[in-house]
Formats: C-alpha cells, sequence, structure tokens
C-alpha cells in the first residue's frame, strides 16, 4: 500500500565557443594547481581525507540499518494477516460485522441466500449467554461452559420459523450449513476479544423418528413419523487454537463459498466434516433460576 527532479545542463552554445580561447581558462588551470599543491603540503591533508571517509562510512552503515530495521518491522505485519476482511471492532459491534460479512456469501443457489445470520443476546450485559451442555443423553446432569460466549441464528429465508423455504433438506445443505458455522467461529475466535465459546444456531430441518415394531411389516406407502429438529454447533477456541494459527484460506481455501451443489465436491469438505462433527448437539433456549438465559445442549447422532 506503499505510494513515489533534474538539474538542466549548461549547454554550450557555437557562440560560446570564444570562451575556450579565453585567458580565463588558462588563469583556472594554474589557480587549480597552485591550490592542489597547497594541499599537498599541507600536514593535515590525510588527517582530513580520512576523518571524512569515516564519516562517509558512518552515514552509509546507518541508512543500511534503517532500512534493515524497516524491512524487519513490515515482514511480521504481512505475514501476520490472517485474513483479506477483519471487522473494525473488536466488541459487540464486531461479532455482528462478522455476522454482516459472512452471511451474504453463502447461497443456496446462485439468487437464493442460505441464511440470514444474527447475534443472539449480547446486548444486555446484565443477562449474559451461557451455555449448558449435556455430555451424556441419560443423565440429567449438564456442564456450563465458563468464558465468554458469542452465539449465532442462522435463519433461513422463505420459510416458517426460520427454516429454509427453498430447496429440500440434505446432507450437503447441512454440511454447507456446518462451514458457515465453522466461518463465523474462527472470525469470532480471531477477532472478538475474550471469546471462548461460540455457538451457532442453525435453521430447524426435520429428522425421521424409528417406527415402532408391529407384527405386520411396513407397506412401501406408509408415512413415516417426523418431528421437527434444532440443530446447534458448539465451539470451543481451545480446540480449534492450531486452525487460528494459520491464515484462514488454508482452512477454506474458496473465494466464495460453493453452493449447496458444489459443496459436496469442495475441497474443504472432509476437514469441515471432521471439524464439526463432534460439535453437534440439538439445542433449546431455557431460562436458568438466576434470570440469565442458557442454551441447552443435547449430543446428537452424526448427521
Amino acid at each position: 500500500m506503499a505510494d513515489r527532479m533534474s538539474d538542466t545542463p549548461h549547454i554550450v552554445r557555437a557562440s560560446d565557443e570564444h570562451v575556450a580561447d579565453s585567458p580565463m581558462q588558462h588563469a583556472g588551470v594554474g589557480s587549480w594547481r597552485s591550490s592542489a599543491q597547497t594541499r599537498e603540503t599541507s600536514p593535515h591533508a590525510g588527517k582530513f581525507r580520512f576523518a571524512t571517509a569515516a564519516l562517509a562510512g558512518i552515514a552509509i552503515a546507518a541508512i543500511a540499518i534503517a532500512v534493515a530495521a524497516g524491512t524487519s518491522k513490515s515482514s511480521p505485519a504481512q505475514s501476520a494477516r490472517w485474513s483479506t476482511w477483519s471487522p473494525p471492532d473488536s466488541g459487540a459491534l464486531g461479532a455482528r460485522e462478522i455476522a454482516d460479512h459472512v452471511a451474504p456469501l453463502y447461497r443456496i443457489s446462485s439468487v437464493d441466500q442460505l441464511a440470514v445470520v444474527t447475534v443472539v443476546n449480547l446486548s444486555d450485559p446484565n443477562n449474559p449467554l451461557r451455555v449448558a451442555v449435556r455430555t451424556d443423553p441419560s443423565s440429567s446432569s449438564v456442564s456450563v461452559l465458563s468464558g465468554n460466549t458469542v452465539a449465532y441464528n442462522l435463519c433461513g429465508i422463505g420459510g416458517s420459523n426460520c427454516s429454509i423455504g427453498v430447496g429440500q433438506p440434505s446432507a450437503d445443505r447441512l454440511l454447507l450449513l456446518r462451514r458457515e458455522a465453522l466461518e463465523l467461529a474462527v472470525y469470532a475466535f480471531k477477532y472478538i476479544s475474550g471469546t471462548q465459546n461460540v455457538v451457532a444456531i442453525l435453521p430447524p430441518g426435520r429428522t425421521t423418528t424409528p417406527s415402532t415394531l408391529t407384527t405386520k411389516p411396513p407397506t412401501a406407502n406408509a408415512a413415516s413419523n417426523t418431528k421437527p429438529l434444532s440443530v446447534a454447533l458448539l465451539f470451543v477456541k481451545d480446540e480449534l487454537a492450531p486452525f487460528l494459527a494459520q491464515p484462514l484460506s488454508s482452512i477454506l481455501p474458496e473465494q466464495f463459498p460453493p453452493t449447496v451443489a458444489q459443496m459436496h465436491n469442495a475441497p474443504e469438505a472432509g476437514l469441515v466434516n471432521q471439524i464439526t462433527a463432534r460439535g453437534l448437539f440439538s439445542q433449546s433456549l431455557v431460562q436458568a433460576q438466576d434470570g440469565s438465559t442458557l442454551i441447552m445442549l443435547d449430543p446428537l447422532p452424526p448427521q
């Protein structure tokens, strides 16, 4: 991002040629010789020449050191560039800026946006957002995560209750949502001060519930039982630390995210699946006894 005269030589014309024959020319030569003889006979001439050379050497060395120092200062800044974009703010406003930057890039198709992303419950410092995780589905005990949490709500477009109203639910669409959640999380960990956890609440989908055993096998046209499923992804900063130490492009290499149809063959599909598989939970918002908002996360089987 760095941005950047001449002396006009005296031209001797033909009309000035008489100057070459002027006696002043010879007088000048005589004066030069006389001056030169004077300098040669001066007992301090050698000392002056030595001092001048030493000063010149010092000046050249100082310039070299300044150039080297400038280079050493600029190189780490360039190598530390993690992403081509960053939010101007490092607080609650920055979390919203991340949502506004990421969401429009994710699309079901070339014309349909995947989801609108908003930030959950960052405006009330007296009612902090907390996350409770139930690691054992058969247990009633939960663990409340420590540290500050940023929660993003991905609300689908065109459907009811934030569901996606375009196209059909699929594994590729869920994987693209997981990619978007991962990008939101790494941006928040990298640029929002004090963030230790990120929760991304995905648009509600549907899951098939197992049929009960009967004496008669189900027919081909029998309707399967389904129920809405609200899925959330949990990210913990310490677990993503290796990915935060390298540029964003090493995780998500494309300039723009793939569409649903492209996600299956995207170069990062396997990595996204690996990173997010263990962070899938069903989620619900509950009110804790102290009045704080609690996101309750229950483990899900692999999706």
